[in-house]
């Protein structure tokens, strides 16, 4: 059986390669995630479910003209895993690459609660949200 680190990585290869199920089948049913704290940026809120967190990530590609969250670097800690990484993306002929934080908490080897943070300003003004 994969490891904590080994199923979130194949969640970001599914996310960079398109690919629902394979991000689904890294989360629990009942996933909670909770992205920035304004709803007026992409996947910002909190969401309930695989299917609702799904949609959330979507309209984070839908609106970037080139979207990549790169991990850097994973800190396993029980069932806790932190991953440190960077986006970098293009919209409305913005350049941004800032820096996030995930913290991951599993259960039974897969996601149960997401919580991601990010440069909420920077990202604004590369998007054009007041």
């Amino acid at each position: 059986m994969a490891g904590n680190v080994d199923t979130i990585k194949s969640a970001f290869d599914a996310f960079h390669n398109g690919d629902a199920e394979g991000m689904k089948a890294a989360w629990a049913d009942d996933i909670s995630w909770e992205g920035s704290g304004s709803d007026e940026l992409p996947g910002g809120g909190t969401y309930q479910g695989a299917d609702d967190v799904l949609a959330a990530l979507g309209t984070i590609t839908e609106q970037w003209e080139s979207f990549q969250a790169q991990p850097d670097e994973f800190i396993e800690q029980g069932d806790t895993v932190v991953v440190l990484g960077h986006v970098e993306g293009r919209a409305n002929g913005n350049d941004v690459k800032v820096p996030f934080v995930h913290v991951w908490r599993m259960e039974d080897g897969k996601a149960k609660r997401v919580q991601a943070l990010t440069d909420t300003l920077e990202v604004a003004k590369a998007l054009g949200v007041n």
